[in-house]
């Protein structure tokens, strides 16, 4: 087998004259584990201000760029909670949202509590909304979302659950004042609801209920002033998702929608009036990945899956204007983030061979582009690594894409032998693509090449490639990844004494089932909360949920069901092949993790020791899921790297 390049999609050419890792710089390695000097940029309505998150100290700190005056200003730091994304509710008005591991009054467990705080851009006024909204369930799920904004009174509208105590909390929609916080419920939903759409004036556009009981998802309306039910549908897993609306307010609904020979997620309209077609939004052989709209949720465009951007909108003349800086860029990867209300100026985020990540702001008036900032100013861009988008078939056939990243400074005639590190992503539906990935290029600076593959049960690539990995959690889905390593033997690009894998969540998992089920094709395994006992995990997952919640069926569908397929789960379980692991293993798990329970790594690391195995288990103090503080982050990635080294050391 040879590695196949797809035609086209080669990102990022050889740099001539750089033949040698050691003449390449080399951050240090709080460079690449701290969190981005500067992120989630954002425009106002009017376009006249810029803010976004920079880093000072492992403190997030609100900072806010005057494109009118050209200053910059810091206006509040946020410490003690993890800072999700920032947005204008308009000219004079910041949101930040926000998330914290709590714990529950009820039971003991803990869960991902987020909130969001408004900030006042002319007293520099930092409140938090809904904090004292009389009502407020203590189960919340979600709490920070703002579906709509009410620009003449001040307020934004914010779901929320509502209920006592014991009570079987109906999520409401809520009328929240900018300037104190406090929110009132505008109008009650159900246990069932589960989003709303609202007019600027407090119309309900849509509310969408979902029972897990009768699997019947539905739509209601008050637009015409009374309740209206305007579509109904049926399925086990929620088959739909309303995510906005248009000018003509009818409402768009993500929905699986069938090509010539493959499904892929599309955007349809549903009419008030009760007429359903296509949205106008799709494009064959791509997956709509993410949608603009405006603070009210009306839709202007979308993004679609790859591993670089595409895009769509409404509008011809915003269409025409992306489409004339991505071609601007044509090896790059080029992000839309922001835009103000007109479309008249909009923030880019680019990622080519020379930087770690650029904002760039496009003035549609004067045809001007200017850089903003940069995410990681203290990586110069020769460190940064070369990416190629590749294919290679796995052994039934089916063409797997993948992200690699080369070794920093090798040339074209240097790129055999190498040591490689095998990344597989988590979810398992999510998928790599075209980036600044802190993790691989840390590795690929240190003289790694790092392989990224999007196996079978990815999502982005379709709903038939998606769904090709139910049931296939250690089968096919980790001999796509075993495959594109055996790839990269065969055709001479990596050295198979000096392989090791690396992985969180999902890929967490896969870096243990490689450890287990090919123990001798990696040196080293490395697993980021790691899933490692999979009853156990559906165990947890069913205490937690009610008996016939949507995720329960999802997860029989896509791993298996826990008392037909028990011994399969079980034989597919890396904490029960201990005995077969050849390869050093290294454990990391952060103590507040809500996504995959700490217990999952504590019992593969008692398991390992029980069978004299090598193993290193790292606990994380207060940190997620997702490693979201930069110091946990760092002692992650110092562990992670100096495990990589001793084992199979870059030259």
């Amino acid at each position: 087998m040879k590695m196949m390049r797809v035609a086209g999609t080669v990102l990022l050419m050889w740099l001539a004259g750089l033949t040698a890792v050691a003449q390449v710089p080399q951050p240090p390695l709080e460079a690449y584990g701290e969190l981005p000097k500067v992120r989630d940029m954002t425009i106002s309505p009017d376009g006249s201000v810029i803010a976004f998150i920079t880093r000072d100290e492992g403190v997030d700190l609100i900072t806010v760029y005057d494109a009118v005056s050209g200053d910059f200003s810091h206006r509040v730091r946020l410490d003690n909670v993890s800072t999700r994304d920032i947005w204008f509710v308009d000219r004079d008005h910041l949101m930040i949202f926000t998330s914290d591991t709590s714990e529950t009054y009820y039971g003991n467990f803990k869960y991902e509590f987020s909130a969001a705080a408004s900030l006042d851009l002319r007293t520099n006024d930092l409140t938090w909304m809904l904090y004292k909204a009389r009502g407020l369930s203590a189960y919340q799920s979600g709490l920070g979302r703002v579906v709509g904004h009410d620009d003449g009174h001040g307020t934004v509208f914010m779901p929320a659950y509502m209920g006592k105590p014991g009570d079987d909390p109906s999520k409401d929609l809520l009328r929240v004042d900018l300037k104190t916080g406090r929110g009132k419920v505008h109008k009650r939903g159900t246990p069932l609801t589960t989003d709303w759409l609202v007019d600027p004036d407090g119309t309900v556009i849509a509310r969408e209920d979902y029972s897990n009981a009768t699997n019947e998802y539905e739509i209601v309306s008050y637009r015409s002033g009374k309740k209206e039910t305007v579509f109904k549908a049926k399925g086990g897993v929620p088959p739909y998702s309303i995510v906005g609306i248009k000018d003509d307010r009818s409402a768009l609904i993500l929905a699986p929608t069938s090509g010539a020979d493959e499904e892929y997620t599309d955007l349809i309209e549903v009419g008030f009036d009760g007429h359903i077609g296509p949205a106008g939004l799709s494009r064959p052989g791509a997956d709509i990945e993410h949608i603009y709209s405006d603070p009210n949720q009306s839709v202007s465009g979308v993004r679609y899956s790859g591993a670089l951007p595409s895009y769509k909108f409404y509008d011809p003349e915003v269409d025409q204007a992306v489409a004339a800086v991505v071609a601007g860029f044509p090896t790059s990867a080029v992000f839309v983030t922001s835009r103000s209300e007109d479309w008249s100026k909009i923030l880019y985020l680019i990622y080519d061979n020379n930087t770690t990540g650029q904002y760039v702001l496009q003035d549609r008036a004067t045809g001007q582009l200017m850089g903003i900032a940069t995410r990681r100013a203290d990586i110069p861009s020769e460190a940064v690594a070369d990416i190629s988008v590749v294919k290679y078939p796995a052994r039934d056939g089916l063409s797997i894409p993948a992200i690699l990243t080369w070794p920093v400074g090798t040339d074209a005639s240097a790129r055999k032998n190498l040591p490689l590190v095998v990344m597989p992503h988590g979810g398992p539906a999510s998928h790599d693509y075209v980036q600044f990935d802190w993790m691989a290029q840390y590795f690929a600076n240190r003289g790694y090449l790092v392989l990224q593959p999007n196996f079978r049960g990815s999502d982005g690539y379709g709903k038939n490639f998606q769904e090709a990995g139910y049931g296939e959690w250690g089968g096919k889905m980790q001999d796509d990844v075993t495959d594109g390593v055996l790839t990269l033997i065969q055709n001479g690009t990596v050295d198979p004494q000096r392989i090791c894998i690396v992985g969180g969540s999902y890929g967490g998992y896969a870096a243990l089932a490689g450890g287990a089920y090919t123990p001798g094709l990696y040196k080293c395994v490395v697993a980021i909360a790691p899933v490692s006992d999979l009853p156990l995990m559906i165990k947890d997952e069913a205490e937690f949920l009610q008996k016939n919640h949507w995720i329960l069926a999802y997860l029989k569908e896509a791993i298996g069901d826990i008392r037909r397929d028990r011994s399969r789960l079980e034989a597919i379980s890396p904490v029960n092949a201990a005995d077969q692991f050849l390869a050093p293993v290294l454990l990391i798990h952060g103590d507040d993790d809500t996504v995959v329970p700490l217990e999952q790594s504590e019992v593969m690391a008692k398991a390992l020791e029980a069978k004299g195995k090598s193993v290193t288990f790292i606990k994380l103090k207060s940190e997620d899921h997702w490693l979201s503080h930069g110091a946990s982050r760092k002692a992650a990635l110092r562990a992670a790297g100096k495990f990589v080294d001793d084992n199979i050391g870059a030259d």
